[in-house]
């Protein structure tokens, strides 16, 4: 009964150094190999590890065919190609990074809209002071002390 070993994701160099194959990514559900990068940028989808459909689970080839694999020119561009990836995302050079950028402003904008709320919650609290009035409309006259300090809030804010 031959299985994945665990071993393969190391390679180590004729000069003794350890290098970790992280593109061999191994499937538990369907108990095979794939390779990551290809599976992100190849295009012709004609070698073991490039296709989802086509699964590597012959575990006696497995010595040949990973060097083999590993030495392939496409999967050396794919390779590639997913490093100018991974180091753009780190850059923020992405498509999408203004968008981006402009949700975690929105994010931090909204938490600290949030977090005046609760602030103002908690004076209320502390005083004993009822939330509600007879309104629940901002700007109305008897809309109660919590409406009126967000109102306040709101306009030092602005």
């Amino acid at each position: 009964m031959r299985h994945f070993s665990s071993k393969w994701y190391e390679k180590i160099h004729p000069n003794g150094k350890k290098f970790i194959r992280t593109w061999l990514q191994y499937s538990n559900k369907k108990d095979s190999l794939f390779c990551f990068c290809c599976l992100l940028f190849l295009t012709t989808k004609t070698n073991n590890f490039s296709e989802i459909s086509k699964e590597f689970c012959d575990w006696k080839k497995l010595n040949p065919i990973i060097p083999e694999h590993e030495n392939n020119n496409e999967h050396q561009r794919c390779y590639s190609d997913r490093k100018i990836l991974e180091k753009n995302i780190k850059e923020g050079k992405t498509l999408d990074s203004d968008l981006q950028r402009v949700i975690s402003g929105e994010m931090k904008k909204r938490r600290d809209i949030l977090k005046v709320i609760v602030d103002a919650i908690f004076v209320c609290a502390k005083n004993n002071l009822a939330l509600r009035g007879t309104t629940e409309d901002i700007g109305q006259q008897n809309g109660g002390i919590f409406l009126s300090l967000i109102e306040l809030i709101a306009i030092i804010i602005l």
